[in-house]
């Protein structure tokens, strides 16, 4: 059994849409790679009791699934530090938003899967985002916090208007442009978030392109980048990296093309988001 613990100071989250396919011994081979504190799983249609059975069995027997308000739930979450909480507070049409304590400050980690882009339009994809960003702020209302992160399938690009409409997620390409907090748009302020995703775009980067390849109608670009991070101004200071994973342990998650492999694994790749528990700021 791997029980290697995470060196203190990071907390380690990985998110993965996996297609409606039995990916176990993919997922216990990037909790053991990665170290991971927390993992999401989005489409799993395997039984979260044996999933969570897999990680313990073969990673840590401090595996645990953070309560949730629904049985049946979109998002598999399987944690392994209960310091970090992550027990749901809001569930909603394709989010599921949990406690999350960084930094020993209360935030909220939003996990997200946007509506696909073959069956809904560009404007109801935005349409999406701008319900989903007031669906955010009733949830921050509510808990109190301005702190979030949204994790997940966003089914937009960053540069989809939905992504940095100011009524909508207003996420924009830098730390810096995030800087002033917020921005005014049609008399009323709107948070900003911070978007990494932007640097790990196109082949000039370290890890793939993008995290799915479609080169259908609607999605011409050929990679996308439609899995997404995006933290708001006021949690920048606790972002360390993000990263596209490729491999998972020993299997390779690309085809000979260097596309994601979806006859044997998934059309997304994962991600790894790496916090900071202490600020540096």
């Amino acid at each position: 059994m791997h029980q290697t613990a995470e060196p203190k100071g990071l907390v380690k989250i990985v998110f993965w849409n996996v297609n409606k396919s039995d990916l176990t011994d993919q997922v216990c081979s990037i909790a053991a790679e990665t170290n991971a504190d927390v993992i999401v799983l989005n489409e799993n249609e395997v039984d979260c009791e044996y999933t969570l059975s897999a990680l313990q069995d073969r990673i840590s027997t401090a595996f645990y699934m953070p309560s949730a308000t629904r049985k049946i739930n979109r998002f598999h979450c399987f944690c392994r530090s209960p310091s970090l909480d992550f027990s749901e507070v809001h569930s909603g049409f394709r989010t599921s938003v949990r406690k999350a304590w960084l930094s020993e400050q209360f935030a909220l980690m939003a996990f997200v899967h946007g509506v696909d882009m073959r069956n809904y339009d560009p404007e109801t994809r935005q349409s999406f985002a701008q319900s989903l960003a007031s669906e955010i702020q009733l949830v921050k209302e509510q808990q109190e916090t301005n702190r979030v992160i949204l994790i997940g399938d966003f089914n937009m690009n960053p540069y989809d208007r939905g992504m940095n409409l100011a009524p909508g997620l207003n996420a924009m390409m830098t730390i810096r442009c995030v800087a002033s907090g917020s921005r005014r748009h049609l008399g009323r302020d709107y948070d900003f978030y911070y978007n990494p995703m932007w640097s790990l775009f196109g082949d000039r980067t370290p890890g793939p392109p993008g995290t799915t390849y479609d080169t259908s109608n609607q999605g011409p670009y050929g990679w996308n980048m439609l899995d997404q991070v995006i933290l708001s101004h006021s949690v920048v200071h606790l972002f360390e990296s993000v990263e596209i994973l490729s491999t998972a342990g020993t299997y390779a998650l690309l085809d000979t093309y260097g596309r994601p492999n979806s006859c044997h694994f998934s059309d997304h790749l994962p991600i790894l988001l790496t916090l900071r528990e202490q600020s540096n700021a």
